[in-house]
């Protein structure tokens, strides 16, 4: 036997005494599988999970997590130490999470809660060029719900894709992708229903063109497709939309750090089967303001006009607040309040009239240590003017997302997490009202 091969067994070995459980777990997960390509796939990522570690991953290498795969940054993985050694081109993960739901179907009487088993492998590719970036990653998950009847998995797709490119020092593209296949809600996106209701397919596409055309004057060009659609028939013809944002902004810069924007947005969106769409005319003025160097505050004031189908046309205000902290390496705040009209799963409206505020946070404890927080609250209120006529009277409506934990950086190949999401709707239309709470425990491998 090699030496390598004495490696690899003694590091199969140390996996399993680790995670015994949640592998027999796993295997067990992937035998029951019910078509013969879904068993060779998942045995066949299991089997890589156990053999990642050859390698030792490379401080600034991407890691996606399992509950969240953001498009890869354009600017490619960093080295830090040997600077001898070469970035490699891709890098591949793999978390193995035991969780427990305590309201596995979003409802609000007769909860019914179970243990779960996740597994989740990652592959994402880098490719950067003397001006360019491409990156792409592929995730899948694939859940175990111990006590569910019937189909007692859930299997996920995510696919991201992002191309930069740089054609001088004042103009850039930013080209971005991502298809999901999910059946969970995604109340931290604010993008379908907020209970579950099936598989369902979101395709969202943007592209963003950055112009200085003076040293004083510059403009942001932004456009968004989103494409949402129901496996479910009934929930189909509900919810199926199609969501087009052109934003335009224009920015002079009046001091060294303030820029003065005046901004354009342009939002539509129409459904497949009913009609209940709407379109947004918005227009805003605001700042910029850099009060630190790693900080900067922007503020945006303005009116929307709102000409909903089968309603009419109506006017709201509207508001933004950005905030952007990078206190380190990986250490950052991001927040971000939004007042504006906006899409929504009631079927007898338009949209909501939404106050909505977001924030994620990430801080080092220590050099093993990582806290993360991220969170959104929306207060929805849902006027007559966004109602169809006849239906039900305006109400209003609060809905809370958490998500925060910890992870440990144990060595260059190996991290625990530990995490809890929570889930809080609350309606004045109370059969709507629901709360959730998940707790997980897991390990990461990366290659």
């Amino acid at each position: 036997m090699t030496a390598l091969q004495v490696r690899n067994s003694l590091f199969c070995l140390f996996t399993i005494k680790i995670c015994k459980k949640s592998l027999a777990r796993a295997q067990k997960i992937a035998l029951m599988l019910s078509s013969m390509p879904k068993r060779l796939l998942f045995i066949g990522l299991l089997t890589l999970c156990s053999l990642i570690g050859n390698r030792p991953v490379m401080a600034g290498d991407t890691i996606i997590s399992s509950q969240s795969a953001p498009v890869p940054d354009s600017s490619g993985p960093t080295i830090s130490g040997d600077t001898s050694e070469k970035p490699k081109f891709y890098t591949i993960s793999a978390s193995l999470r035991e969780g427990y739901d305590d309201n596995i179907f979003t409802a609000k009487t007769n909860k019914v809660g179970s243990f779960t088993t996740e597994f989740t492998p990652t592959i994402l590719l880098d490719f950067p060029m003397d001006s360019s970036d491409f990156s792409t990653s592929y995730t899948f998950d694939a859940t175990y719900f111990q006590n569910r009847s019937g189909d007692q998995f859930d299997l996920s797709h995510d696919f991201l894709a992002r191309y930069n490119h740089a054609f001088s020092d004042r103009f850039n593209l930013d080209v971005r992708e991502e298809f999901r296949y999910a059946t969970e809600p995604s109340l931290l996106d604010a993008t379908g229903t907020l209970f579950r209701n099936g598989a369902y397919i979101d395709n969202t596409s943007s592209a963003e063109f950055t112009a200085k055309w003076t040293p004083l004057i510059g403009t942001v060009t932004t456009y968004t497709n989103n494409l949402l659609y129901y496996q479910d028939s009934n929930i189909a013809i509900e919810q199926n939309n199609m969501e087009n944002t052109l934003n335009q902004d224009l920015n002079f810069a009046i001091w060294p750090t303030y820029t003065l924007e005046f901004g354009g947005i342009y939002d539509t969106v129409s459904y497949e089967y009913l009609s209940r769409g709407f379109t947004n005319y918005t227009g805003d003025v605001g700042g910029d303001w850099q009060a630190l160097p790693a900080l900067v505050i922007g503020t945006r004031i303005g009116a929307t006009v709102t000409d909903a189908d089968s309603v009419g046309t109506s006017t709201s205000p509207y508001a933004s607040v950005t905030a952007n902290w990078r206190l380190g390496k990986r250490s950052s705040l991001d927040f971000n309040y939004v007042h504006n009209v906006v899409t929504s799963d009631v079927v007898t409206s338009t949209g909501q009239e939404a106050d909505r505020v977001t924030t994620k946070f990430k801080y080092d404890i220590t050099p093993s240590i990582t806290s993360h927080l991220e969170g959104i609250y929306t207060h929805s209120d849902y006027t007559s003017q966004l109602l169809l006529p006849g239906t039900i009277s305006s109400f209003t409506e609060d809905v809370v997302a958490i998500d925060t934990g910890f992870d440990y950086h144990f060595n260059k190949n190996f991290d625990f997490d530990l995490g809890y999401l929570f889930s809080d709707v609350s309606s004045q239309l109370t059969f709507r009202e629901y709360t959730r709470n998940q707790v997980y425990l897991g390990v990461r491998g990366t290659y």
